[in-house]
Order: C-alpha cells, then structure tokens, then sequence
C-alpha cells in the first residue's frame, strides 16, 4: 500500500510594508528617507523588470548590519509609451500608459519594505517619519497578506 504526501507551501511574507503616496520622483523619495531615517537606500543596478508587460520598477536597497534588518523603496508605477492608432488625430502618435506593479494598489506610488524585527512602536516612529517628508502626502501600514500580487514583491 502506497501513501500519497502532498506538500502544502506559501510562501511566508513577514515583513513591514508601508504605502507611500507622494510627488516626489523615486531618487528624491529615497533620499529624504535617508535623511529622514538615518538610513542609506540605494539604487540598485538591476530594477524590477517584467518582460511581459515591458515594464521596470525601480528598485532601492538598503541593508542594516547593525539592526540585522533589510530595506527597499519600490515604485509602484512604471509610465510607458504606449503606440496609438494612426486612426486618431493626434499631434503625436504616442500616448502614455502606466503599469502598475500591485494591481490592487494602483493608488500607491512606492512601497516601502522593511524585513526585522521592529514592534509596533517603532513602525508607528518610522510612518510618522515618512509622513513629515516634504511632497509626501500620507503613508500606512499594508499587510502583505491580504494582496493578491504579493509575490512580487519578494526579491
């Protein structure tokens, strides 16, 4: 008698996430969040690329030997040229489309991730911190678990 194992995996998301919604250009973002914070974000060589849709997040790193925690500013939004048909009377015959990386968060500008092991307290200090960054209009906690896309966001 033979048994059958099957293996019930997810992968398991235990990590801060904060939604930015600002007008800040991604370096700019990652600056005052350096400076806001004491931290030192990156941008990383690779960005986040989807060769299905054509599009490319980027991507900013960070990680705290001393605190043993890891840091990343991720654009949730990719602008492309999207071609229009020659049909329409426009001056140019490009438009622009935007792609998003979280589908359910279109709202959301950047996402702010944060791997460690910070309480409550010091997530509420950091969101507040996000929120007195000049062009940066509201910033709260997401939880991972409840997006559909969330496996993007595992790098």
């Amino acid at each position: 008698m033979s048994k059958v194992l099957t293996l019930d995996y997810e992968n398991e998301h235990e990590y801060i996430l904060i939604g930015i919604h600002a007008t800040l250009e991604d370096y700019r973002l990652a600056f005052y969040l350096n400076e806001s914070l004491n931290i030192h974000l990156t941008r990383e060589s690779q960005d986040l690329d989807f060769s299905t849709d054509n599009s490319s997040f980027s991507l900013y790193k960070y990680d705290c030997s001393r605190t043993f925690s890891k840091w990343a500013l991720i654009a949730n939004k990719y602008k492309f040229n999207a071609h229009v048909n020659s049909e329409n009377d426009y001056l140019f015959k490009e438009d622009y489309q935007i792609a998003h990386l979280i589908q359910e968060k279109k709202q959301v500008d950047f996402f702010f991730k944060i791997e460690s092991d910070f309480g409550k307290k010091q997530i509420n200090e950091i969101i507040k911190s996000v929120n007195t960054i000049k062009n940066v209009i509201t910033s709260y906690n997401i939880n991972p678990r409840t997006l559909k896309s969330k496996d993007f966001l595992i790098f």
